[in-house]
């Protein structure tokens, strides 16, 4: 069997043990709020004069199918292309495979959604992965005093971990980035669970972090290390977040985390990015 079909078999296989139901959502939604329209939207216009777009995120469905709907509770998983515009103004269509739960209730919720992302991932990978184990609510503290107007180039540093145009970026608008700066040294030294202190954080975040890695310790072929400089989603998720490495040859195949679905509630989810270079050896 080819490695992408074990990989579907055992991660549907996965969904369905643990009571997870398949999503479907059309490829095509009207576009209902401009505001949201990104630079990666791919959109057009009926011959009405309606606007539709691609999909583009399948949790962003999920999350509007639960708020228009209000039922009691969602544990799904997809499966389908997203479209989405690369740098260069290219339509790039992209296959993803993914699970769903809202509300989210507990911990448990997210080590469930890693264990049916990773076991499926090591079945199929001969190298082993990285993930990577952040949380949203530390970038947050981090910038909080720093304007929004700002927000969206300084993720982007944050992510590239460019000290030196941090440092200019801070200098050229006025900012005080210190606790920023310090967060992405750290990413290069402090990425063990025994220097979690260095952070200073919130002892129910650090007792969250210390349970997820002692979970993920136990799959063999798991590296678990702490990131809590990736921001690129940051303003997405509500608490835990997670990357997942191929460890033969870097490329990112899986991601997920907590995020807001609305005031009141929160979500917790994953998707494996299945065109990436590693499912082709």
């Amino acid at each position: 069997m080819k490695k992408l079909d074990r990989l579907f078999q055992n991660f549907t296989e996965a969904c369905g043990q643990n009571g997870f139901e398949l999503f479907l959502s059309p490829e095509t939604e009207p576009m209902k709020d401009l505001s949201r329209i990104g630079n990666d939207t791919v959109f057009f216009q009926a011959r009405n004069g309606q606007l539709f777009k691609l999909r583009n995120d399948y949790t962003a469905s999920i999350v509007e199918f639960f708020n228009r709907n209000v039922p009691d509770s969602l544990r799904v998983w997809y499966s389908g292309f997203v479209y989405r515009y690369d740098p260069l103004g290219q339509i790039q269509p992209v296959f993803q495979i993914g699970i769903e739960t809202i509300p989210y209730g507990s911990l448990q919720d997210s080590l469930l959604v890693l264990k049916i992302l990773v076991e499926p991932i090591l079945s199929c990978l001969t190298g082993g992965v990285l993930v990577e184990i952040g949380d949203s609510r530390v970038i947050e503290r981090c910038v909080r005093h720093v304007p929004k107007s700002f927000r969206k180039k300084l993720f982007e540093l944050i992510d590239r971990k460019d000290i030196s145009e941090l440092e200019l970026f801070a200098f050229l608008n006025g900012l005080d980035l210190s606790e920023v700066l310090k967060l992405v040294e750290a990413s290069f030294t402090k990425r063990s669970v025994e220097q979690l202190e260095y952070f200073e954080l919130e002892p129910s975040i650090e007792k969250e972090i210390v349970q997820v890695v002692d979970f993920l310790s136990n799959f063999p072929g798991v590296r678990v290390e702490i990131d809590f400089s990736i921001a690129r989603t940051v303003e997405e998720y509500d608490g835990l977040t997670f990357t997942i490495f191929d460890l033969r040859e870097p490329a990112l195949i899986a991601a997920g985390g907590r995020y807001s679905v609305n005031e009141k509630v929160l979500g917790v989810g994953g998707t494996i990015f299945l065109e990436e270079r590693a499912w082709s050896r």
